[in-house]
């Protein structure tokens, strides 16, 4: 017992530890997976961020390089310089601006004088036109008034709408005075199509304030904290009009990696043709996660049926090896359990061999002399020689006893008897009751038979089968000769290829012993002199050698022996 409890603890440890490696394998290769696939969609959704700020830096560069050229060649034209000379304007120049900007889908064209003057304009006549407005403290027109190609982006003084400048210097005679022509491109169109792709893209300038963005709450926020020196200059030249360039919560935390207004995104820059803008595209960082987290879970279930599929087929091994060595220890346990039951029939074998060579001698050396003692008796009663009825009586019923006892040794003696025949089973139970009808009248016993509605034929030696139910019978009879209201039943039931006989009485019962203590030779329930306890164990051999078996019932009073025989087949030898 102990072994067995030191095997089942040792095989619940293994079992344990085998579980603890299976979990740990499956979590470090779900942790392996995950950092495997964070590096893997960070690297894909970097270059995928790359790509898209490529796209959006061509289509700003492309925007703002459209029409570059228009102001050198305008400000070569000699009508707008004649125009500064004589200070009399040409009646068809607003005209002929309009007709430009309309053709070049600019938002103005505009011409100035060296005070920053608006001298002609192609949105003259319409409402916020620039013409008599004065320009002269925007950069691009100091620049470009100093002699140099310039470009500004500003929101309008006058529209209020942002656009991007573009301003060429006009000279004319000795270049002894100076005008500027400039045009202002409508970016509101790119700033639409940024808000409705489903992007994150701002442009910046050099300053790092945002000036277009696909989300417009953005637009006119520094990315970087300003200079106060360097913020008022801005304020002061009104750039972003009434803007007051409050700081965007953004944060760079690397070349690809920033946090803007607390969400995490992978960014990719880019550096414009013009005005040292920049233009930045932010890809969610959501993106790596959900990604990685998908795959880690698709990944980590994979890894894991399959260390459970290989499990069960280890666990599937492990229980068909089990099950192998379990059904050889059923088996085993089987044969010896037969052996055990071969090795007691062997010697209840040798027992009733060694009982038959007693009961021969027993039959032989006695017979004789029980049947002179009964010649004699009968010899002394004609002659008178006993006077007394009851001595003879007692003398007659030893001397019927005597040879009863010698009747049982002779089944011991005989063996086993293959003559058999076709036996009706009332005839035998007949032959039985009368062989006991005068012990079952002295002790005023009730004998209960229901006999079978139709013959029950069996194939048996008919001496043989009444000698067996003549001492099942008998055993009962002596089981309640002492009762107030004995009482013994014999039930014929029969069935399919068999037939079932009851016998039971209101005794005392067995005190719980078993049939097979009751079969053995010489073991009695009877009183001291009331049998030699051989009348079970001839009962049961003689059963056994007609094919059939003797049980228990369960009878709640007294006892019960059931006898099951087989009925007589077509074709069984007569």
């Amino acid at each position: 017992m102990a072994t067995d409890i030191n095997i089942d603890r040792a095989s619940g440890r293994m079992r344990k530890s085998v579980l603890g490696v299976l979990l740990a394998t499956v979590a470090l290769a779900t942790v392996a997976t995950f950092i495997g696939a964070h590096w893997y969609f960070e690297k894909l959704e970097t270059k995928a961020a790359s790509n898209q700020m490529v796209l959006y830096l061509r289509m700003l560069n492309e925007t703002l390089r459209q029409h570059q050229h228009l102001p050198f060649v305008l400000a070569r034209d000699p009508r707008y310089s004649d125009t500064l000379r004589s200070r009399s304007l040409d009646p068809d120049i607003n005209a002929r601006l309009l007709r430009l900007s309309q053709e070049a889908k600019l938002e103005a064209i505009y011409l100035m004088d060296a005070k920053g003057v608006v001298l002609a304009a192609s949105n003259a006549g319409q409402p916020n036109s620039f013409l008599g407005e004065n320009y002269g403290f925007r950069p691009y027109f100091k620049d470009a008034l100093a002699g140099r190609r310039s470009d500004y982006f500003a929101i309008g003084a006058t529209s209020g709408r942002p656009g991007y400048f573009v301003a060429e210097p006009v000279t004319y005679g000795a270049e002894t005075q100076r005008g500027v022509i400039a045009i202002k491109l409508d970016i509101s169109e790119l700033q639409k199509s940024w808000e409705n792709d489903r992007e994150t893209i701002v442009a910046v300038n050099k300053d790092n304030i945002i000036v277009l963005a696909s989300n417009p709450d953005w637009l006119y926020r520094p990315i970087s904290e300003l200079a106060p020196a360097k913020r008022q200059a801005i304020l002061d030249s009104r750039q972003f009009g009434a803007e007051r360039l409050t700081p965007l919560d953004w944060a760079q935390q690397s070349e690809t990696r920033a946090a803007v207004e607390g969400v995490s995104y992978i960014t990719a820059k880019g550096r414009a043709d013009w005005r040292d803008w920049s233009v930045l595209y932010l890809r969610p960082q959501a993106l790596v996660r959900h990604q990685t987290l998908l795959t880690t879970g698709l990944f980590g279930s994979i890894i894991a049926l399959l260390v459970g599929f290989a499990t069960y087929l280890r666990s599937r091994r492990i229980e068909l090896a089990y099950a192998a060595s379990e059904r050889q220890r059923i088996a085993l346990t089987e044969t010896n359990h037969q052996l055990e039951q071969a090795q007691t029939e062997l010697a209840r074998t040798a027992k009733l061999s060694a009982l038959g060579h007693f009961a021969a001698s027993v039959t032989h050396e006695l017979g004789q002399p029980i049947s002179a003692f009964r010649n004699h008796l009968a010899a002394a009663e004609i002659g008178g020689e006993i006077t007394s009825p009851t001595t003879a009586r007692s003398l007659n019923k030893l001397v019927e006893r005597m040879e009863a006892i010698t009747k049982q040794f002779r089944y011991f003696a005989r063996g086993g008897v293959d003559t058999k025949t076709r036996v009706d089973l009332a005839d035998a139970i007949s032959e039985a009751k009368n062989l006991l009808s005068a012990e079952i009248a002295t002790a005023n016993i009730t004998l209960r038979y229901v006999p079978a509605v139709s013959p029950v034929e069996l194939r048996a030696n008919k001496v043989l089968l009444e000698q067996a139910l003549t001492n099942l019978l008998r055993n009962a009879v002596h089981a309640v000769e002492n009762l107030a209201n004995p009482e013994v039943g014999i039930d014929i039931i029969p069935g399919a290829g068999t037939v079932k006989i009851h016998i039971s009485d209101n005794g005392a019962g067995l005190d719980g012993l078993s049939l097979k203590e009751l079969q053995e030779p010489f073991f009695s329930t009877k009183p001291s002199g009331v049998g030699m306890g051989l009348g079970l164990a001839i009962a049961t051999e003689i059963i056994r050698d007609h094919g059939g078996d003797l049980t228990l019932g369960t009878a709640t009073e007294g006892a019960e022996f059931i006898v099951s025989l087989p009925l007589w087949q077509d074709g069984d030898p007569v």
